[in-house]
Parts: C-alpha cells; sequence; structure tokens
C-alpha cells in the first residue's frame, strides 16, 4: 500500500489563524491544491493534557507529492507548540503525522520515550479514529500526531492524493461538503 512503511511521516501541519487564507496563500505560492476545509471539526472523548475538555480546531487540507499538507487552527489556542509569542500565536510547524498500525501500542511506545500526550480523542463521534499528539519535549518545538489505522483515514488521503494529482488549479480552496 502507499503509506506502508515502519513510520512514514505523511502529514506536516502549520499552525494558521485563517485557514482559508491561508489555504490561498499555500495554493498561490506553491501551486498545491485543492485545499479541502472542515471547521471546528467535531472531536469525542477529547482530553487535553490529560483532562476531559473540548478541542476547537479547523484545518484546510492540501496534497504535495506524497505528503497531506494541514493548514490548522487552534481556535483557543491551547496547543499550539510553535508560538513565537503571545502576541504571534500562530506561527510555523505545529506536527508531524504517521499512521499507527498498533494505536495503543504507538502511545505507549512514545510515553516511554518521555513523550507527553497532550492531546487524544475520536473523530466525529465515540466510534470514530483514534488521534493523539505528543510532545516530544526534544527541541523539535513540533508535536507528533498518531491516527489510528482505518479504513477512513486512508480512504481521505487517498481522496486528497487523486483530487491533487487531477487538480486543474482552479477553485483552490474548498468545503469537505462540498
Amino acid at each position: 500500500m502507499i503509506f506502508q512503511s515502519e513510520k512514514p511521516i505523511i502529514q506536516i501541519a502549520y499552525a494558521v489563524e485563517d485557514v482559508r487564507q491561508a489555504a490561498q496563500i499555500w495554493s498561490d505560492k506553491f501551486n498545491i491544491g485543492p485545499f479541502y476545509v472542515n471547521e471546528h471539526i467535531p472531536l469525542a472523548n477529547s482530553c487535553v493534557r490529560g483532562a476531559p475538555e473540548p478541542f476547537d480546531h479547523s484545518s484546510a487540507y492540501g496534497w504535495k507529492e506524497n505528503l497531506m499538507i494541514e493548514l490548522i487552527c487552534d481556535h483557543a489556542q491551547k496547543l499550539s507548540p510553535s508560538a513565537v509569542s503571545p502576541e504571534k500565536p500562530f506561527s510555523g510547524i505545529h506536527h508531524v503525522a504517521w499512521i499507527a498500525p498498533d494505536f495503543e501500542a504507538e502511545c505507549q511506545a512514545l510515553e516511554n520515550q518521555d513523550c507527553l500526550k497532550v492531546l487524544s480523542a475520536q473523530n466525529g463521534n465515540e466510534s470514530g479514529m483514534k488521534l493523539a499528539w505528543f510532545d516530544p519535549q526534544n527541541g523539535m518545538n513540533h508535536f507528533y500526531e498518531i491516527y489510528e489505522d482505518t479504513d477512513d483515514i486512508r480512504e481521505f488521503y487517498a481522496f486528497l492524493s487523486g483530487k491533487a494529482k487531477n487538480w486543474d488549479s482552479r477553485n483552490p480552496v474548498r468545503d469537505m461538503s462540498g
């Protein structure tokens, strides 16, 4: 399969203030597209830094060569590792992501490497794909994100990859529902 290997980084995410504006800029500057926007993404069983707490974020997803580009806005600025300062909270790489063939074992392996789990949740509802963010605490200044290996996440990556391959540079910013 296209995403199969030890720990392939399949996504790099950048912290932005406005996902639509950022997607337009990335499309104009780097000819990446189309970007698909998902605003106020629903999560179930969300825990922030170990405590049950909602996490409100929006994202724009694009594809370049063999990598997803995510532009992410943390609306409450709870989990933005690369903030330059309180006056400039949206800046730089937010996280890199990979699919974990064994999600629970991968979480444990990261915790055994002194990575702190800063977010755990399920996408959409209580039966949705599990995801987690970890702070590696190693000077990288960004998080790691891992996904549970599901058909849905693989289909989403295949969808984005296919749309990018056939993109004609028109309509670079689109809604997920459209």
